[in-house]
């Protein structure tokens, strides 16, 4: 399922989100157009690596790491979700205390990342990089805050697509499930490329921050009718 929108029409301007998503941007164009050359040594300069940061070198990777992303559809994904979910998430804690969020969700991704890795060279030596991280802690918080609120989804049913609405807690319960299942085989030794034990430390970080920080629930507000499903 590809979500692409919801049904919660936020109060404030989500500045902060704008911005993130803004600087992630800029930051993966600025690499990507001077060429393959320059990006892989960005990729290795600002993305952390487990085994310096488990020496005390490079202490920084651990917050440039969120901002750098591999591919334009990594880049495109992880922006579509901070898009969608951030704005709402914002909305609810406020500019100053949604970055400081923001930024926590990620170190606690990155954490539980490297005390999850196999014990394969490949692994710790390896550059983690992109925003999903935080963004799953983003995720989290919007479940607990939107529970109610519907979700528009794209989804293959049979020989379509269609678009549904589902309800946030089912869509973002179905997602961490996946990374759920998928982080075990990562601990199996099974490579994916994919650091799913990371957004699963993203997710359970945004949760504990969400009850730390007392934030309450956003009252639903449907920003425009949406019919059941399109068939597309």
């Amino acid at each position: 399922m590809l979500p692409l929108g919801d049904e919660y029409k936020p109060i404030r301007r989500p500045y902060v989100n704008y911005s993130l998503i803004i600087i992630n941007v800029m930051i993966f164009f600025y690499f990507f157009l001077q060429g393959p050359r320059v990006f892989l040594k960005s990729v290795y300069f600002l993305g952390m690596t487990p085994i310096n940061v488990i020496a005390g070198r490079r202490l920084w990777t651990v917050i440039t790491s969120m901002f750098i992303h591999g591919s334009p559809d990594h880049l495109l994904g992880n922006m579509l979700y901070l898009f969608i979910f951030g704005d709402n998430v914002e909305d609810i804690l406020g500019h100053a205390k949604y970055l400081v969020f923001y930024l926590l969700s990620g170190l606690g991704a990155t954490l539980i990342h490297i005390a999850t890795l196999p014990p394969y060279p490949y692994a710790w030596s390896s550059p983690a990089l992109g925003a999903s991280g935080a963004i799953s802690g983003v995720l989290a918080a919007y479940m607990l805050l939107f529970p109610r609120v519907r979700i528009k989804v794209l989804t293959p049913i049979f020989f379509g697509y269609f678009m549904l609405r589902v309800p946030a807690h089912f869509f973002i319960g179905l997602w961490f499930l996946y990374q759920f299942y998928a982080g075990i085989g990562s601990l199996a030794g099974i490579p994916s490329g994919i650091a799913f034990w990371a957004h699963i430390g993203g997710f359970i970080t945004g949760l504990m921050l969400v009850k730390a920080m007392k934030a309450e629930r956003g009252r639903y507000r449907r920003a425009y009718p949406v019919p059941r499903y399109y068939r597309v």
